[in-house]
Order: structure tokens, then sequence, then C-alpha cells
């Protein structure tokens, strides 16, 4: 139930349908709807091919809490960027998420 609850976590946060992760993932979106409901989990290259697109580690999509940690590990190099600037953790997360995003929706 990890994997099925991380990549519809995943797909829900990049605002994406079944079809377009299938498209990423180079699935149908059949075999995404199974993934989410937990009826079979995705191979490794599928994970791979998404870890890649999102520019996330595997572990995120294959590890219990890896969507949440997702951008975790890179506010002091964003926030380099906003000198002088008190964000809190919760607006860090949400720029990370914003950059996410951003990145993702690059073709």
């Amino acid at each position: 139930m990890v994997i099925s609850n991380n990549i519809k976590k995943l797909r829900t946060r990049f605002d994406l349908t079944q079809q377009e992760l299938a498209e990423i993932a180079g699935v149908t979106n059949k075999a995404v709807s199974a993934w989410e409901s937990g009826l079979s989990e995705p191979r490794m290259g599928a994970i791979e091919k998404m870890a890649r697109h999102f520019k996330i580690k595997k572990s995120n999509i294959i590890e219990d809490g890896g969507i949440e940690r997702i951008g975790l590990e890179e506010p002091s190099t964003i926030a380099a960027h906003f000198e002088g600037e008190d964000y809190t953790e919760e607006e860090m997360r949400e720029i990370l998420e914003y950059a996410q995003y951003i990145k993702s929706k690059r073709k």
C-alpha cells in the first residue's frame, strides 16, 4: 500500500491525470489505476522514469512517507535566493513544491 499511496500523492501533487502519469511512466492509464488501488505495483523501469521526470529519488516513490520528503533536502539552496526574507518551513515547502510543479511542466 505504500507505493500505491505514494503514486496517488505524486500524481495529485503535480495535478496530473492518470493518463498523464501513465505517459510519463511509459504505461497505460489502467496500469496507473491498478497501482493506485493496490492491485499491482510498478516495475522498477516505470519507477525510474517517474523519478527522472520529477527529479526525485526512487525512494520517494517506494518508501513510506517518501512523497512528503520531496524537496525537504533543498531549503537552504532555495533560501539563498531569498536572502533577507524570513520564510517559515511551511512556506519554504510550498515554494519547493511550486518549483517542482513548474519543472514537471517542461517538455
